[in-house]
């Protein structure tokens, strides 16, 4: 047994216990519940939505939802543990999810989960385009507007499908909304979507608009996206409406094709609906089913996190990564010896850049900050108190987030209108941290930290960002012990830190 006036000794017998406690879970969640170490193992995506509505009381509220078509290579299961009153009803070609609540109805949000387990793609019935309509049916001013468009993207005439579709996407999405009610009577992405079809029926060529949700674990909520389904070279091919680029098959999931509706409701108005999807290794549907048997008790049989709502398991696994991040940071100062801006910034800068990529965050970050600091320094010479100094710079850099989103629209850089994500505390944080840096101790000592927490949160993006460190630190939450017990063992270091042994290199020399 540990001697207890030895403390480190007893820290030393903690970090080995730590090791073995997560050594044994992990073993027992691979060898006897199926979980997988590679991130391509056996796994099935878990769905969750909201139906939020308005009932009107007095009548029955009937709630229809479309589910995934099975040429999606995806199999549609109910979730046999979520209780949600829905039932699956077939209508038509394909079965639909259907749930009533009989009056008085006073309910205002409806849940509803559903899984998809991988399944051979096949082919539906009747797949082939139908026919085009007689082009003396089009009407003549949507005849000219498309040929106007047309002769822009295409004035040759002689573009193959495949390279006609990105520009006129393009081309639509940057036609302000009156230029585009000659070929539409939508707005924001179906106008568009509804513009191309028009476009393309005046060219011959079939198309149709599609909805569906992204597999996409970063967005928590999700409103269906309407993308445009083209037929060429004997198949059906969807494309982005912003951009034009081909969808691929595994990251859009079809939910509406023209012939059938993704939500119907009757018995209420004002109706939306919100998915959040996130992907759940198969091996917790054994655990729980074995975890229910031996307590008897199947609603405690969900006490996990992969029993949460999607959106909520989406938000938790970006938070998996964070203390790997914090290791990281401890090994920078106390053993690398990098002096940065704040003891954890980096890992602030670094969740901030999560939000945008890479590139656009760091050109967001240099130029708010560098304006910024310009403010800051000028506000310091009016004698203001610090909270109405440090608020009037939240203003600025709201107002500089505005201004870049509009010029970066106006340019078309999709990716920079993001900036207004960016989190305004961290960067009126850090700016003020900076002022007070530059002021105790020059620019020379300030601009070596900002590089410095600016490398280091870089570091910690890389780290974030991987999609297998993601997986295996959710999965396996228990590696985080293994993380707790290196903090802890570097708690003990007592030695040079790298960046001292250069300092001190003179002294030793002969």
């Amino acid at each position: 047994m540990a001697d207890p006036r030895n403390p480190r000794r007893l820290l030393y017998v903690l970090i080995a216990l730590l090791a073995v406690i997560a050594a044994a879970v992990m073993f027992v969640k691979v060898r006897f519940f199926g979980f997988s170490l590679s991130d391509r193992g056996a796994f099935f995506y878990q769905v969750d939505g909201i139906v939020s509505l308005e009932p009107a009381g007095d009548v029955p509220l009937r709630i229809s939802l479309a589910v995934p078509e099975p040429a999606a290579g995806w199999a549609f299961v109910p979730d046999p543990d979520f209780r949600n009153g829905f039932h699956v009803k077939q209508e038509g070609r394909f079965p639909r999810l259907v749930r009533t609540f009989f009056p008085p109805v006073t309910i205002r949000q409806v849940p509803f989960r559903y899984r998809l387990v991988p399944a051979p793609r096949r082919e539906l019935p009747d797949i082939e385009p139908p026919a085009m309509p007689d082009e003396a049916r089009i009407a003549d001013s949507v005849k000219r507007a498309a040929e106007q468009i047309l002769a822009r993207i295409d004035p040759a005439r002689n573009k193959p499908v495949s390279e006609l579709i990105p520009p006129l996407l393009r081309e639509l999405a940057a036609l302000p909304p009156p230029e585009k009610r000659a070929l539409a009577s939508g707005k924001g992405a179906d106008m568009t979507i509804e513009a191309a079809i028009a476009v393309l029926e005046v060219r011959g060529i079939p198309a149709r608009a599609v909805r569906g949700i992204l597999f996409d674990q970063r967005r928590y909520r999700q409103q269906p996206s309407v993308y445009l389904d083209v037929w060429h070279d004997g198949q059906w091919r969807i494309y982005r409406p912003g951009t034009g680029t081909p969808e691929p098959p595994d990251s859009f999931l079809v939910l509406q094709r023209n012939d059938h509706s993704l939500l119907e409701v009757s018995g209420a108005r004002n109706t939306s609906i919100l998915f959040s999807i996130t992907r759940v290794p198969a091996g917790v549907e054994q655990l729980n089913r074995i975890r229910a048997s031996i307590i008897d008790d199947h609603g405690l049989s969900e006490f996990s996190l992969f029993s949460l709502p999607a959106a909520e398991q989406n938000l938790f696994k970006r938070l998996a990564l964070l203390p790997l991040a914090i290791l990281l940071i401890v090994i920078a100062r106390n053993i690398i010896g990098i002096s940065t801006m704040g003891t954890f910034m980096p890992v602030l800068i670094a969740m901030a850049f999560l939000e945008m990529q890479l590139l656009p965050g760091l050109v967001n970050f240099a130029l708010i900050l560098t304006v910024g600091l310009g403010i800051r320094a000028w506000l310091s010479k009016l004698n203001l108190l610090m909270v109405p100094r440090i608020s009037a710079v939240v203003v600025v850099v709201i107002l500089l987030m505005q201004l870049i989103s509009v010029g970066a629209n106006l340019i078309n850089l999709p990716e920079m209108v993001h900036a207004t994500y960016f989190p305004i505390i961290i960067i009126a944080w850090t700016i003020e941290r900076a002022s007070t840096t530059w002021e105790e101790d020059g620019a020379r000592n300030t601009l070596k930290q900002l590089g410095a927490s600016l490398g280091a949160a870089v570091v910690c993006y890389l780290v974030l960002s991987n999609a297998y460190l993601q997986y295996l630190l959710y999965t396996f939450a228990e590696l985080n012990l293994i993380i707790l017990g290196v903090i802890l063992l570097l708690g003990t270091y007592t030695g040079y830190r790298l960046t001292e042994l250069a300092r001190f290199e003179p002294l030793v020399k002969p």
